[in-house]
């Protein structure tokens, strides 16, 4: 064998063993990788309130180098099981649940946690309706009203007894008339803070509000509508109403533009003395006066 092909044979000799020497310990087990995972709560009786200290917790995995690296954490569980769990303190183990074809052995860095149990309260609260923002120009509201009025607050004892009121907020400026808005309802203590782990049942409430049309007044001058000649021989002295102005109205946008208002015609052909005649004023729609008759006095003279 020549010198050369003698020493590319050593060269890859060292090389191979090399390589071995960095492969190998993928392959190796006793390795282990830390991850977070959700803590689930499982089997827990219906009228216990469970707290936990975190949501989270941390779970070890030992293996393969090779097999942590193909590890999906998202198909590992950390759990509590709670099927024989009563009211008070306790410590609970965590428990693992994992793929069974996973060739990794997991654990919980902690193998327990304490958690707290109390018995869920059940009544029946009212809602309180608060209003924000103002209504469509020209309406007033006359009244709010939710669907249903009283809902199921359930929650442990503790944070039940904090609970001051049922609340939820409609904005005016978005509730039209006809229409009605789902709300989520606020769970507040005496402060005004949300009360936490406590709920209701439904979640939120259907309200509608009434309105009705605002209106403004002004007062306008009478004008006498008046036709006809009087008697031969005679003339027109003066034609005059009693009131000489009144009130009225009715929407904004329609009394705004208003700026008299006329009686019925008075005729006063062949007229030869004076005379006193009441008549009825004549409104446009949506127009409401203060009265709906006036006083006209019609005086002659001879000429």
């Amino acid at each position: 064998m020549k010198r050369e092909d003698m020493l590319l044979l050593i060269a890859s000799f060292i090389i191979a063993i090399a390589l071995w020497f960095q492969v190998q310990p993928m392959f190796e087990p006793g390795h282990e990788r830390e991850f977070y995972v959700s803590l689930q709560l499982e089997n827990k009786p219906e009228n216990l309130f469970v707290n936990t200290p975190t949501d989270n917790v941390t779970v070890v995995a030992s293996g393969t180098i090779a097999d942590l690296d193909k590890l999906d954490t998202s198909k590992v569980i950390a759990y509590l099981e709670l099927k024989n769990a009563k009211t008070g303190e306790a410590n609970v183990p965590i428990q693992i649940r994992a793929p069974a074809d996973s060739n990794l052995q997991f654990r919980p860095k902690n193998p327990s946690i304490r958690i707290s149990s109390e018995q869920i309260v059940r009544e029946n609260r009212k809602v309180k309706i608060i209003t924000t923002g103002t209504p469509t120009e020209g309406l007033i509201l006359t009244g709010t009203v939710g669907n249903p009025e009283s809902v199921e607050l359930f929650g442990p004892k503790s944070n039940m007894q904090k609970v001051a009121f049922l609340q939820v907020t409609v904005d005016l400026e978005k509730l039209k008339p006809g229409q009605n808005a789902t709300i989520p309802i606020a769970i507040l203590d005496n402060d005004g803070n949300p009360v936490p782990a406590t709920f209701t049942n439904p979640a939120k409430v259907i309200v509608a509000a009434s309105y009705k049309t605002s209106t403004a007044t002004r007062e306008v001058p009478i004008i006498v509508d008046w036709a006809g000649q009087v008697a031969a021989g005679h003339s027109l002295d003066e034609i005059t109403v009693s009131p000489d102005h009144i009130e009225i109205s009715g929407k904004s946008e329609a009394v705004s533009i208003i700026t008299t208002l006329k009686t019925e015609k008075v005729n006063i052909d062949g007229l030869k003395l004076s005379k006193n005649v009441t008549v009825n004023l004549l409104a446009p729609p949506g127009i409401n006066p203060k009265i709906s008759r006036v006083e006209v006095t019609i005086k002659v003279k001879k000429k």
